[in-house]
């Protein structure tokens, strides 16, 4: 009662967009690739994501489309229709790869579009032409048919699980493992075969030419949990582990850290870091206890010397990312099934802001989750997303152009009702984040309606009605050839049955002759 009243009530108010999608496994990632199509109402992007399964199905990287509408174009209805096993019309799957492992972290290549890298429990990052890449069909569950990656990148000698990245500065790879080490790849020799597709999987290669790292950076006595490039450098980047510390490394200066900060969220392992778009001297880490820190890189000189430090979160943070076009928003997800989205005044100068105490961790109800009572809400909190009632939310992205729209996704195994994942398109009201002055001016058009139910706002404009239209159109599409798909994948597995009858006849034949 208590979910559906917020997706019915409260969602259409803090939303301008919300779409889900039950996935039939749990995933662990999801990644926008390059935008395909912009349209009027809409933009068509490239999508990432995985499946878990465990093991009666091969492994997954899934690559799909994904319609995410433009600001004001989502009508309330379908902010608001939809249960915890819809399955969204605005996303379409496109290619099946049976990975080999599960997919742990996936990022793309941004001077190639068609090339990612993934991570999964194994030393090698595996690089993808996803392009040239055979679909393997689903109904052919044979672990025979893995795909084969297009390249592996070696180096690390221990399993390098989830820390991975890459810069639009380059065509770099920089990974992180249980071997303490953060490793870096230079693709730029090898793009010319990787794009022909005349290497491993995509050329019909059994085995993967392994490509070695450029560099080696020594320094933490952990394993490292995440790496990130500093915005459009080739040569900068930061790193976090379960020693407690954050490390700065420069390829110009050798393999040590050039700056590093011990305990920086107390003796908690850090699970997440990222590097602000827009203000270079921010980097944010999020810890094992929930908590926050923004740290501003030209004076780090203490545990408790930062931008700010942020505490609402219930338990570990698992993924954090600033906003591309907004200075200052940050979004965090984690454990607890929440995301939060943060506006902090980067501009402000450090100081000694010491952790606010603990929240007593309290499980979330069995509708929304929701914020401890016996935190006081911080000033920086925008709003707080609890779509992902089911399972922790694992993987987030925001979308490159569309501003404000994410996708997120949440491993939903422990629920038993569930028991897969969830992945989610969406975007706060633009009420939340518009200055004051003209979100009044807004609301002030309709000051009647709003406090009396009094001369009701006229009807929504032509443009609208026509995306919605699109919208629909688009959604019927999706699903009519959903359907033919499926249909011609059973015929063509029927015909492939039959086929191998036949041969096995014939080899019968030939053996008895």
């Amino acid at each position: 009662e208590t979910f559906v009243t917020w997706r019915e009530k409260l969602a259409p108010l803090i939303y301008d967009m919300f779409s889900h999608h039950n996935l039939p496994w749990p995933t662990q990632a999801c990644r926008f690739g390059s935008a395909v199509e912009d349209l009027t109402y809409k933009t068509r992007y490239r999508v990432y994501y995985s499946e878990q399964t465990d093991d009666s199905e091969p492994q997954k990287l899934i690559v799909a489309t994904a319609d995410v509408c433009k600001p004001n174009v989502a009508s309330a209805e379908v902010v608001s229709s939809w249960t915890d096993f819809s399955k969204s019309p605005y996303l379409r799957e496109e290619k099946v790869l049976f990975h080999p492992g599960e997919v742990n972290k996936i990022r793309e290549i941004p001077q190639h579009p068609g090339l990612v890298v993934t991570h999964t429990d194994a030393p090698e990052v595996l690089l993808w032409n996803v392009d040239k890449q055979p679909h393997r069909p689903r109904e052919k569950k044979n672990k025979l048919q893995e795909s084969i990656p297009d390249m592996k990148l070696v180096g690390h000698e221990d399993e390098a699980l989830f820390p991975l990245a890459t810069t639009p500065a380059a065509p770099l790879v920089a990974s992180g493992g249980n071997d303490c080490l953060v490793m870096l790849w230079d693709l730029a020799d090898s793009t010319t075969s990787l794009l022909a597709g005349s290497c491993g999987g995509s050329g019909g290669a059994k085995d993967s030419p392994e490509l070695r790292a450029r560099h080696r950076f020594e320094g933490h006595t952990r394993p490292v949990e995440e790496v990130v490039f500093k915005p459009g450098s080739m040569h900068e980047l930061a790193s976090v582990g379960d020693d407690a510390q954050l490390m700065f490394w420069d390829v110009r200066s050798g393999a040590a850290p050039v700056l590093r900060m011990k305990e920086a969220h107390g003796p908690k392992d850090i699970q997440c870091v990222d590097w602000s778009p827009l203000a270079e001297h921010c980097v944010a880490t999020g810890a094992q206890d929930g908590s926050i820190k923004v740290w501003d890189t030209r004076a780090l000189r203490g545990p408790d010397h930062t931008i700010c430090s942020l505490r609402s979160h219930t338990d570990a943070i698992i993924r954090l990312e600033w906003h591309p076009q907004a200075k200052g928003v940050l979004a965090s997800g984690g454990d607890d099934r929440v995301m939060m989205v943060w506006n902090i005044n980067v501009d402000a100068p450090p100081a000694d802001r010491p952790l606010p105490p603990e929240a007593s961790k309290k499980k979330s109800k069995a509708g929304v989750p929701t914020a401890p009572q016996d935190v006081q809400r911080p000033k920086e909190l925008m709003m707080q997303h609890s779509g992902h009632r089911r399972g922790k939310v694992v993987d987030f992205q925001w979308c490159p152009t569309v501003p404000w729209a994410i996708m997120s996704v949440s491993d939903d195994g422990a629920d038993e009702e569930s028991g897969g994942g969830s992945l989610q398109l969406w975007r706060p009201s633009s009420l939340l984040y518009e200055p004051q002055e003209k979100v009044l001016a807004r609301l002030n058009q309709h000051r009647t309606w709003i406090l009396e139910g009094r001369n009701p706002p006229e009807r929504q404009p032509l443009r609208v009605e026509r995306a919605q239209e699109e919208l629909a159109e688009s959604a019927a599409r999706a699903a009519r050839d959903n359907k033919e798909g499926k249909e011609a994948k059973a015929k063509d597995v029927n015909r492939t049955g039959k086929r191998e009858r036949q041969e096995k006849q014939e080899g019968g034949g030939r053996k008895g002759a």
